[in-house]
């Protein structure tokens, strides 16, 4: 079945007229059975499902045919192939009229093969609807995954800052009292060979193995750095290794677990920062758009407390946004034309340490 696929998908096959209807001529003779899985599959396949599509979890018996549902749920999902409702009518139609015709005229073909080349012909169709069909639930199935993943990399990353807060007297991980831009750097200006930007300060996790790089990587950032810190390193590569945006640490800095007001949890790490890989690319500003970490659907945020969730919006419930320190948000809100958009220079700070403002 991989190889069917592979030649659907294939980028050099031309199909015309023509040839489709005499392809379909030589191939479609009867189309009285419907092909169907074998007993022992289709356990294989609910248990796959049963296991959240982990052939590893289903029972031995069925995990060798679980693992070949599997491969070709991978196939399916990393072909270019594109199903449209359009197509599968349309396909079907021209196989049922082919039928009819050959049936009409008594058109028969022998062949030497224990099965018919018109079955060959079904489990095309049925592999054609099938990518129409589970294409989505795939699709969502991998977004689920990454979620997770996500999800559980910032537990691991509380569970750092956690130990880290317990071995510096309740304290975030800082790299020098020095960033921040302060000193004419702004504190995006990543440089591994030095902490001159805020994500040196996250990074002191990795540098000082209370966490892994893997750690620090969400499954949405498709350069995010998962290898080993190098000696000397202080910094990720460029910004575009950065899946999370941590708190801006200023003068005011928040403390680990000290956060006593529910509605006033301070954010201290996110999903990257969209407001920030535009301001330095000098690109207006939209302080509602939302991480590319997740598709723009959202962004899983740390509070200071250790707690973990989902924001659909960069706005918390008390109106801070966490893109934003607060003396920008209210600029933005007083001045009606320039109400959703605005402009980041790299040197703004927290007013206090209630203000949840991230990046880079």
């Amino acid at each position: 079945m991989e190889a069917l696929l592979g030649l659907l998908a294939a980028p050099d096959v031309r199909a015309e007229g023509t040839l489709v209807d005499v392809t379909l001529l030589r191939m479609v003779r009867e189309v009285d059975a419907e092909p169907a899985l074998s007993s022992l599959d289709a356990d294989a396949l609910d248990a796959w499902a049963l296991a959240e599509y982990e052939a590893d979890s289903t029972p031995s018996v069925l995990r060798g045919r679980a693992a070949r549902h599997h491969e070709l749920a991978s196939a399916v999902r990393e072909s270019d192939m594109t199903a449209t409702p359009l197509l599968v009518e349309r396909t079907f139609q021209a196989v049922a009229a082919r039928a009819a015709a050959d049936r009409a005229s008594g058109l028969t073909m022998r062949t030497t093969r224990s099965w018919r080349l018109a079955d060959a012909l079904s489990i095309a169709a049925m592999l054609l609807i099938g990518v129409s069909v589970l294409w989505p639930a795939l699709n969502f199935v991998g977004d689920q995954r990454q979620l997770a993943a996500c999800r559980s990399n910032l537990g691991g990353v509380a569970s750092a800052m956690g130990l880290y807060a317990g071995d510096h007297r309740d304290q975030f991980p800082v790299a020098t009292a020095g960033i921040g831009g302060v000193g004419g750097t702004p504190w995006w200006n990543v440089s591994p060979q030095k902490p001159q930007a805020n994500s040196a300060n996250l990074y002191t996790l990795a540098r000082t193995r209370y966490a892994k790089l893997s750690d620090l990587a969400c499954a949405g950032n498709p350069d995010a750095e998962r290898g080993d810190v190098k000696a000397e390193t202080y910094d990720w590569t460029d910004l575009n290794a950065i899946s999370f945006s941590y708190q801006i640490m200023g003068s005011s800095r928040p403390n680990w677990q000290r956060v006593e007001c529910e509605p006033a949890k301070v954010v201290v790490l996110s999903d990257r920062s969209p407001v920030v890989r535009r301001a330095v690319r000098h690109q207006p500003i939209d302080p509602l758009e939302n991480s590319s970490n997740h598709g723009g659907r959202g962004q899983y945020v740390l509070h200071a407390d250790g707690n973990v969730a989902w924001m659909s919006t960069p706005e918390r419930p008390c109106g801070d946004n966490i893109w934003l320190p607060r003396a920008l948000e209210i600029m933005l809100k007083q001045v009606a034309h320039i109400e959703r958009t605005g402009k980041l220079e790299g040197f703004e700070m927290p007013d206090d340490a209630m203000d949840s403002f991230v990046g880079p």
